[in-house]
């Protein structure tokens, strides 16, 4: 899984994000899938991801997050559902993990 630096969108003028969330929310709609984007909290489904100062909490895992990575780990959760029509899962939040730099 491949992720854009959110510093290079911002130098070449490339942000899909409002995009993916755009498509998510259709998705969702369709779907019935309940759907939350708020600045420090991520909801698909049953998946619940919260950034604390900066601490990211998704149930039980806690890892330190800079404001970049959450970003990131924003928009691969998004468009991790828009590609399966599903909530991200553990598979899929150890791959967004892995993404935006964070190993355990």
């Amino acid at each position: 899984m491949a992720v854009i630096d959110p510093r290079d969108k911002r130098r070449f003028g490339e942000d899909s994000t409002s995009l993916i969330l755009s498509h998510a929310s259709a998705a969702a709609k369709r779907l019935g899938v309940e759907l939350v984007v708020q600045s420090d909290y991520l909801k698909i489904g049953d998946f619940e991801a919260r950034r604390r100062g900066n601490m990211l909490e998704v149930g039980a895992v806690t890892a330190e997050i800079d404001d970049e990575q959450w970003e990131a780990f924003i928009t691969l959760a998004l468009s991790h559902f828009v590609n399966t029509q599903r909530p991200p899962d553990g598979e899929a939040l150890r791959q967004f993990l892995f993404a935006i730099g964070i190993t355990s």
